[in-house]
């Protein structure tokens, strides 16, 4: 255990702690929130659990950003305590944080179901480690897409959260690799998660490439997060 010392006691970070700390390191940046729901904790209990970690050095909390609540950056040190210095050193970033909360947001509730979750950097560091794109989708011209979650299984499935709108010909273009993946059986289903921004999008490409069979597009039930419009 990690020992922290402070002015009128030293505590303990926990098991528990390690574990809390590990599902931050695998979206490195997360709001406070997020973390609550995952461990199913009430204020007091997750404030405790950040001071301890902030106290060890394993996390930074940041300022919000918008309704976003304090956020949660598990440092290097953190990535050391837990054997993850396979991930990237976190780093934080307005314009990708929206999207890292509400995918993290869904792996919380997909993982207390039960589910086992890859978040996109630990895809990116097992892909690294292999040295191919094991659980990416290849493009046209030798490109790839990685999606956004990966849920473990035989085959596993891709998971995809779609927040805003992207060119008709992007989406197409992603849609027909997904649809080529499934074909080969690198994937045994596809979901899109979308926003109701995203959804007719979505949508009307899926519609468009016939890919309607193979990719699951979904609503988004979480569009009233982080400042999402429903």
């Amino acid at each position: 255990m990690v020992q922290v010392s402070g002015r009128k006691r030293t505590e303990r970070i926990t098991e528990r702690d390690l574990e809390v700390l590990e599902f931050v390191a695998r979206f490195g940046v997360i709001p406070r929130q997020v973390v609550a729901e995952w461990a199913d904790t009430g204020r007091a209990v997750t404030a405790a659990r950040e001071r301890r970690l902030r106290e060890a050095g394993l996390v930074e909390v940041l300022p919000g950003l918008g309704d976003s609540g304090r956020l949660c950056l598990c440092t290097r040190r953190g990535l050391r305590a837990i054997d993850r210095e396979e991930l990237s050193t976190p780093r934080f970033s307005p314009a990708t944080l929206r999207h890292s909360a509400v995918a993290a947001r869904v792996v919380a509730q997909l993982e207390r179901a039960g589910h086992r979750v890859l978040s996109e950097r630990e895809i990116e560091a097992r892909e690294r480690a292999e040295g191919r794109r094991v659980l990416s989708a290849q493009v046209r011209g030798g490109r790839y897409h990685r999606p956004d979650l990966v849920l473990l299984g035989n085959p596993p499935e891709a998971v995809e959260v779609e927040l805003t709108d992207k060119s008709a010909r992007r989406l197409d273009e992603i849609l027909r690799a997904w649809r080529r993946s499934l074909a080969a059986r690198q994937f045994g289903r596809v979901r899109y998660l979308c926003s109701s921004r995203a959804m007719p999008y979505v949508s009307r490409a899926a519609g468009h490439i016939g890919s309607e069979w193979a990719v699951d597009v979904e609503a988004l039930e979480l569009d009233r997060a982080f400042g999402i419009s429903p």
